[in-house]
């Protein structure tokens, strides 16, 4: 028997770019720990096999079709997923992306189409989700960032990931400011700080030997980490064993930042 504390029956989740890898993980995790979950994406067919998964589990399921980047999309897409769940109280902010690139190549539609997707987008529609919180009476916002929020990762290739540290280390104040502003209205704002993980867009990475060796060798426990791995966090985050939790950002990253 799962500890109560854990327990996410009769929680309604959104979780943006749930169509494949970490996004699909979490809500399909959030779902085996009870709650529904509305599945957010730009491409939603990707999506489909999560939806029969989640509803094999007996949750409610939506599939949702949404630029987040577009936010009169965004607030839609929040709208809808509402609606089909009968109410709101978590939000996994996870759609995001990165560009490597050298700092001397990163062009200003490089800038705008990483910082629009990993930082703008998710102020608009975590604002709009506390909406549909209060509504319930409080609720969980979950913000996916990056160990790159807090430290500053140097590739072989002379790759700092400029935009991309930028954004999430954007995330991280904004997660902190939000958590603030709606602390009287019961809404917890955290955020999950990944190492790299193992992906279909990482699989480039793990394929330059010089580049996976460098990351393996920066973490201590010597590895990328899985999926699965972040799921558990997100559950803490979206339960009420995080209720005293709030504003905080949770290195999930193998060590990198103890040694």
């Amino acid at each position: 028997m799962s500890h109560p504390l854990f327990d996410l029956a009769g929680r309604k989740a959104l979780v943006t770019g749930a169509g494949r890898g970490i996004g699909r993980t979490l809500a399909i995790g959030l779902a085996q720990a009870g709650a529904d979950v509305a599945l957010a994406d730009i491409d939603p067919s990707q999506a489909a096999e999560a939806k029969a998964q989640i509803e094999g589990l007996g949750r409610r399921c939506a599939l949702l079709q949404a630029d987040v980047t577009d936010l009169g999309q965004a607030e839609r897409m929040v709208a809808e997923a509402a609606r089909a769940l009968g109410g709101l109280t978590i939000l996994v902010n996870n759609a995001g992306t990165n560009i490597r690139k050298r700092v001397e190549e990163i062009t200003e539609e490089d800038w705008d189409k990483v910082v629009d997707l990993n930082l703008k987008s998710c102020f608009f529609i975590a604002r709009r989700a506390a909406e549909e919180m209060k509504k319930a009476g409080g609720g969980k916002i979950i913000n996916i960032a990056s160990l790159m929020a807090w430290s500053v990762f140097r590739s072989p290739h002379g790759h700092t990931y400029g935009p991309y540290a930028s954004s999430k280390g954007g995330l991280v104040s904004m997660t902190r400011a939000l958590a603030m502003d709606w602390v009287k209205a019961n809404i917890q704002v955290n955020a999950i700080c990944p190492t790299f993980i193992e992906t279909a867009l990482t699989q480039a990475v793990k394929e330059d030997a010089a580049l996976y060796g460098a990351i393996c060798q920066r973490t201590p426990m010597g590895r990328f980490g899985r999926m699965e791995e972040l799921v558990g966090p997100c559950i803490f985050l979206a339960s009420a064993a995080s209720n005293l939790v709030t504003g905080i950002s949770l290195l999930v990253d193998g060590g990198w930042h103890a040694g």
